[in-house]
């Protein structure tokens, strides 16, 4: 079974555009984590970005969390507050 994460992030308001920009920057890290199938980021709210992130198995997703740990720490000054990670079995279909 597949596993997927989800990391909720609240942005703050008029920096969406900027978060944005910043994730695209760092789209290809996906290619350099073990196990990762891809990502997709949606707007989910207002002021809130949603990136759901695809994995071979929920170790492997759970193995990634320090490089997501990163990007979403040089993200701190566009973040309204620390973001929320889950990560959960699945199926994938494309």
């Amino acid at each position: 079974m597949a596993g997927i994460s989800m990391t909720v992030a609240s942005i703050q308001p008029g920096k969406m555009e900027e978060a944005y920009k910043f994730v695209d920057t760092q789209s290809n890290l996906a290619s350099t984590i073990d196990g990762m199938t891809g990502f997709a980021v949606a707007a989910t709210g207002d002021n809130e970005l949603t990136v759901i992130g695809v994995y071979e198995s929920t170790a492997a997703a759970e193995a990634a969390s320090p490089v997501v740990q990163g990007v979403f720490s040089e993200m701190a000054s566009l973040m309204a507050a620390p973001p929320e990670r889950g990560v959960f079995s699945g199926v994938w279909f494309s």
